[in-house]
């Protein structure tokens, strides 16, 4: 009995030197920090750039963008450009919106690389898009961005192009006689005007269209001019997913 009583006391002195050993090697006891974990490494699946502007920049601007699969968030800079990023898992298309104050101005992209800027004019492209391919003058960027039809207009080339010339063929009846917009106003460059230079070719077509009341002073499309943009989409509708949009 003895015997066992002295073994079990001997265990219970190893024991606890063992305890106080492993507290010392972890820094228990101590005011030490606890290590810090680094943080998980984010990948994007998407980049895209452009520059928001109505003829001035539109700058410091709220970026979101809805995406098939994924979304993001930016700011624009002081000369409205922006890098906007969507995590993995992510898939185009994109709509991108630009928002300050009480404007708001879409865009669309196919997905990761793709440039897209953000003007009154891309804003018609968008409703065009919208309505052309049935989602509909009302549908959310998520919707859209989700719509088969609206992923066969922006990934073929030739359908994109056709779309852009309809586009274009609206805003020149409106604004009159004079009038040329550029076809690459949704990937061109686009330098904003400022106090020091008055923009480029592209920027300029943007103050233009407000002096022909296409688009407001504000920034906005005129609604007469979204309408024809609409009347215009609906004769050439896009549908199942492989119908073609032009006239």
């Amino acid at each position: 009995m003895n015997k066992s009583f002295k073994f079990s006391a001997a265990f219970k002195l190893v024991l606890m030197a063992g305890m106080a050993t492993t507290l010392a090697a972890c820094g228990g006891g101590d005011d030490s920090p606890a290590p810090v974990k680094p943080p998980p490494v984010v990948t994007y699946a998407m980049t895209m750039t452009g520059t928001a502007a109505t003829g001035a920049a539109i700058d410091n601007g709220n970026v979101t963008v809805a995406c098939k699969v994924g979304s993001g968030t930016a700011t624009t800079d002081s000369k409205g450009s922006y890098t906007i990023k969507v995590p993995v898992p992510g898939e185009g298309p994109c709509v991108i919106a630009v928002t300050k104050g009480n404007l708001t101005l879409r865009s669309i992209a196919a997905g990761d690389g793709a440039k897209a800027n953000v003007t009154p004019l891309s804003e018609m492209l968008v409703q065009y898009i919208a309505v052309s391919s049935g989602a509909g003058a009302t549908a959310t960027p998520t919707q859209l961005a989700q719509s088969a039809n609206v992923k066969t207009i922006v990934t073929n080339p030739t359908m994109m192009s056709a779309t852009v010339t309809e586009v274009i063929k609206v805003v020149q009846t409106a604004a009159g006689p004079g009038v040329t917009v550029p076809a690459d106003f949704l990937t061109g460059t686009l330098i904003p005007k400022d106090a020091t230079n008055p923009g480029n070719a592209l920027d300029q077509v943007l103050e233009i269209l407000k002096t022909k009341n296409v688009v407001t002073p504000g920034g906005q499309v005129a609604a007469e001019v979204i309408q024809r943009v609409i009347d215009n989409a609906k004769n050439n509708p896009v549908t199942g997913g492989t119908g073609g949009s032009g006239g």
